[in-house]
């Protein structure tokens, strides 16, 4: 690639790549630039690790513009680096699209509001524009992550992120869905994944592949990338303001769209109550997961904090609830969405019942509070 200046009339688009260790991103950058049609790609990869493996890789395949993100996320403390590297690269040389491949553990929403609301230091120049944002899921992973009698090493070394919460924020922002290593797994389960993904996630487009082999228009230059719509539609928000999330853009299913997730024994409801709950008996409840949720998403009323709006937030076996909040001129009330497989809404409803305070319950003054939990 040569050097020089990219003139301030040149719009530089940009596509974030994100999903958790091994899920096949590197794979991805490197289809890429092996590929790349008209374009000059400029990439910039970030690992946690001292020694950046993947850059190490990605330069192997090519003599383009590589930058190194090392020991550290560009969700939280490389957000400035982040900005200054794209915005130094712009300044060397000459690339009309630029490349992020995030670090496995990189939640995406901060580092797309860093590209396109810029940090607390720095902003990117006007001439960049954040075009995609793509996660790479792997499907065996996926399909394993979620399976109550599965353990999967964390792919993170920090306890507070485990492999499956990590997942589905991947999972839920995003513009395009790579089910990647679709061969590993049975064409069932593939179907199921999907379907259960796309409860999660019902606005990107979903493309199956294997080796992350896709075309590059289909992660290059969409035009797709509208961070409202990209929060606003996670399906759990979307269950919750009750709008069906069974259309599939991008990904034609024909006359079996609608059915697909009652086929493979996918579903969502949502948990509606006027009551508090019992704080521990609540919090015990949190601890006893049977691997048949694989979402669960809200808000809560505990007696135990009659004031405080307690977010709940599960991926599988991880599970975070603390205040996010406080009533004041609301109605306090609990409204939870639970996404999963095989789901007995009634038996999950009348556990849910049983945490719920009585009468002289919801008056107690109570010694201990087991929240908050997790990292909420």
């Amino acid at each position: 690639m040569p050097y020089g200046m990219v003139t301030s009339s040149s719009e530089i688009p940009i596509t974030v790549i994100s999903g958790p260790l091994g899920a096949g991103k590197t794979t991805l950058v490197n289809r890429l630039l092996n590929n790349p049609g008209e374009r000059r790609i400029a990439v910039i990869v970030n690992d946690m690790g001292e020694v950046n493996v993947d850059a190490e890789l990605i330069a192997d395949e090519t003599e383009e513009g590589v930058v190194d993100l090392s020991n550290g996320c560009i969700c939280c403390r490389l957000q400035d680096d982040l900005v200054a590297q794209a915005t130094r690269l712009a300044e060397e040389r000459s690339f009309d699209y630029l490349v992020v491949e995030a670090s496995g553990i990189s939640e995406p929403v901060p580092i797309a509001r860093a590209l396109t609301e810029g940090t607390n230091e720095d902003s990117l120049p006007d001439r960049f524009r954040l075009d995609t944002t793509v996660s790479v899921v792997d499907a065996y992973g996926f399909w394993k992550a979620f399976d109550s009698e599965e353990s999967l090493p964390d792919a993170a070394p920090d306890p507070e992120r485990p492999l499956t919460e990590v997942l589905v924020d991947q999972i839920e922002f995003c513009d395009v869905l790579l089910l990647n290593k679709c061969d590993m797994v049975p064409d069932d389960a593939r179907e199921s994944i999907e379907t259960a993904i796309r409860k999660l996630q019902p606005r990107a487009t979903l493309h199956r592949t294997t080796y992350s082999d896709v075309d590059p228009s289909a992660v290059l230059n969409t035009g797709s990338f509208d961070f409202e719509a990209a929060r606003r539609q996670q399906g759990w928000k979307r269950a919750l303001s009750g709008e069906a999330a069974n259309e599939h853009p991008g990904h034609d299913h024909g006359d079996d769209a609608v059915s697909a997730a009652e086929a493979h024994g996918v579903e969502s409801f949502v948990y509606r109550r006027e009551r508090p709950f019992h704080p521990e008996r609540f919090d015990a409840w949190l601890d006893d997961w049977d691997g048949k949720i694989i979402r669960a998403k809200g808000f809560a009323w505990v007696a135990s904090r009659p004031e405080t709006v307690l977010g709940v937030s599960q991926a599988g076996p991880s599970v975070q609830a603390g205040p996010i909040g406080e009533w004041g001129d609301d109605d306090p009330a609990t409204r939870l969405v639970f996404i999963g497989s095989d789901l007995d809404e009634a038996a999950v409803t009348d556990e849910l019942d049983d945490c719920l305070a009585a009468s002289d319950e919801q008056t107690e003054a109570y010694a201990t509070d087991p929240f908050p939990r997790g990292s909420a």
